[in-house]
């Protein structure tokens, strides 16, 4: 009896402790369903955003460049002599005017030499007058023996014509070449030649003046003709054959005087360029940038004694090997120096690249004169080189996890697209790797990820 009691009791624990399994194991099966479904609703969020359909477009692309400030042009003044140096009449930092003296250099060599060659062409010019006349006189002798005086003054008078008249074609012609020299943009359109009436009237009168000289050439030609054939007839008497010889000595002696002249106005002439290249000028208008000469030391032509630097500047950068297909000279640039703009123009493109950095130097012009901007300023400066057709997205919906992408709808489900941007002008970027016709995730793009489901609507 007592067993069968035990027994009985047995069986009840064994049935409670089945319905405690049995009642964890329905627990934890609820449990883990409730947890299943949380995340399948979890996992098919639907994400709001907006949308942008891509498609091709055109955009104009500007380059930008930083660079430093520098002038156009430095010119290095240099004495083209070996001398030494007797004063210095500027300091670094001074602003100078084209032909302001510099520096001077000792000239008393080249004076005493220029003073030399003064007196050997005052004397030179005296021989060549007085032989001028002893050959006039012989010329004179030589046609009243000949019977050809009246023919002679005939040919002096014409000569005389001739060569005066030649004068005011010269003059003429040299007026004409200085009204030539106009260039565009130095004065008003009514001084240009083409509508300057001075002009044509002045081409006018030449014209005239050298269809005179041209008679007045041939009134010389037939007086010496004349002469000449007079002079062959009374050529053969004894007075006459005496006065010739005396006639050739003496143009043989004016000849030599004439020569003799021209060598010593020549003297003359290198030696006051001796005297002036002792004092060096300003060649432009700029100002002092450098100074090596110092009053007492030896210049030399090797050695620049000072530097100036120009007024007008350009601002000089390298551009990359990609860029430099897209730039040339006399492209247009806007420039920024600090709170300033300016215009300004592509100058010079070098055709070799800096063995450093690789990049090619580039000169823009600033075309404003003087600008008022110190050298060694940074500058930007913007080139436009165009419109470039393709797919231009903003710049807010590239994303970027070590290369960059964008988030497109497929199905309603976001995916990641990476791009490669080929340019950049302002907030907008030409992209290669989508096509026209995707929509581009354009706000909300942070919350999703690849293979998120999304609704979506056009962004505005």
């Amino acid at each position: 009896m007592e067993k069968g009691k035990k027994l009985l009791k047995n069986k009840k624990v064994w049935v409670f402790l089945l319905l405690i399994i049995l009642a964890v194991a329905i627990g934890f099966i609820v449990v883990v369903r409730k947890q299943k479904q949380k995340e399948e609703q979890v996992a098919e969020k639907v994400y709001q955003v907006k949308v942008m359909e891509a498609g091709e477009t055109g955009s104009d692309v500007s380059l930008s460049y930083t660079g430093i400030v520098q002038p156009e042009e430095t010119i290095q003044c240099t004495f083209e002599t070996v001398g030494t140096i007797e004063t210095v009449n500027v300091e670094k930092g001074q602003e100078v005017a084209e032909g302001q003296i510099l520096c001077t250099m000792d000239a008393g060599d080249a004076e005493d030499q220029l003073d030399s060659a003064n007196r050997t062409l005052e004397y030179a010019d005296k021989t060549r007058k007085n032989a001028q006349e002893s050959y006039e006189n012989a010329q004179e002798d030589y046609a009243t023996a000949c019977g050809t005086k009246r023919e002679l003054e005939n040919l002096n008078d014409a000569i005389a014509r001739r060569d005066e008249q030649q004068k005011k074609v010269d003059a003429l012609k040299s007026k004409l070449d200085g009204m030539s020299q106009y260039k565009p943009g130095n004065g008003s359109l009514g001084n240009m030649p083409e509508t300057n009436t001075e002009y044509y009237s002045t081409k006018l009168e030449l014209d005239s003046a050298q269809s005179t000289l041209e008679v007045y050439q041939r009134n010389v030609d037939s007086a010496q003709e004349a002469y000449d054939k007079k002079a062959k007839e009374g050529a053969d008497s004894d007075e006459a054959k005496a006065q010739k010889e005396r006639l050739d000595s003496a143009r043989d002696a004016l000849d030599n005087a004439n020569e003799a002249y021209d060598n010593a106005a020549d003297n003359v002439e290198k030696a006051q360029s001796a005297v002036d290249k002792c004092t060096l000028k300003a060649p432009k208008a700029g100002y002092v940038v450098n100074v090596s000469a110092t009053e007492g030391s030896v210049s030399t032509p090797i050695m620049p004694a000072v530097v100036l630097a120009t007024h007008d500047v350009v601002i000089n950068f390298g551009v990359s090997q990609t860029d430099i297909t897209s730039l040339s000279a006399g492209m247009a640039a806007q420039i920024q120096i600090g709170d300033k703009t300016f215009a300004g123009n592509i100058k010079s493109i070098d055709v070799t690249p800096d063995e450093n950095t690789r990049t090619y130097a580039t000169d823009v012009t600033v075309d404003t004169a003087d600008p008022e901007v110190y050298l060694g300023e940074l500058a930007t400066v913007e080139i436009n080189i165009g419109e470039r057709t393709g797919i231009w997205l903003p710049l807010s919906v590239i994303l970027n996890d070590g290369n960059d992408y964008v988030y497109v709808v497929e199905n309603d489900r976001a995916k990641r697209e990476y791009i490669n941007v080929l340019e950049v002008s302002d907030d907008q970027v030409l992209v290669e790797g989508t096509k026209a016709g995707d929509k581009i995730i354009c706000e909300g793009m942070k919350l999703v990820r690849t293979g998120s489901a999304v609704s979506y609507d056009k962004a505005e």
